[in-house]
């Protein structure tokens, strides 16, 4: 009974492990828009300057610039200095903690308290961060926001310059995917 005790624990962190690798290459994406927007009239886009209240450093803003570009490029849109939009960033970051319970649970026959099953397990604290960002187009012309989009995802731990650019490129390319909004029918 131990070893089944054993091996039940050992088959519970293979798959904790497992998800939690496979939840670290994806993010989640959403948007919010003003549906009666005309975003067809959009051709054009700038940046708008980065504030310290952002929360993006220098070199994650070079990273962000060029994935942003790449991206809205391969959809028509042009940058320049009189643009139609402004794109603004923001980034947060937060600690977050996933407690996972595994149990393993017994049975048995008899006559008393002695006569049944019992319960076991084992229980993971697992902290990581969580990192959001936030990528608002303004209509500058009329100085509203118009599109939102955001995505959340776990951050790399002490990721390579290799692995920063990627997963930026990855990040923009998910949260600009649904760039511009289609109109439910």
């Amino acid at each position: 009974m131990r070893s089944m005790k054993y091996l039940l624990s050992i088959l519970s962190l293979f798959a904790f492990v497992t998800m939690l690798f496979t939840g670290c290459s994806s993010i989640s994406v959403s948007q919010d828009y003003d549906p009666a927007y005309d975003f067809s009239k959009l051709k054009t886009y700038g940046f708008i300057p980065i504030t310290s209240e952002a929360g993006i450093d220098q070199l994650s803003a070079d990273r962000l610039s060029t994935a942003i570009k790449t991206n809205l490029a391969a959809k028509g849109y042009t940058l320049s200095e009189q643009a139609d939009f402004g794109v603004a960033l923001f980034f947060t970051k937060s600690t977050k903690t996933d407690i996972q319970s595994t149990g393993s649970y017994g049975y048995g026959y008899g006559y008393g308290y002695r006569g049944y099953g019992g319960m076991g397990g084992s229980t993971y604290v697992t902290q990581y961060d969580e990192g959001t960002l936030v990528i608002d187009f303004i209509d500058m012309a009329e100085n509203k926001l118009v599109w939102r989009g955001v995505g959340t995802g776990v951050l790399s731990s002490n990721p390579s310059v290799e692995e920063r650019t990627a997963n930026v490129n990855y990040a923009v390319t998910e949260i600009l995917g649904q760039f511009p909004p289609t109109k439910a029918e």
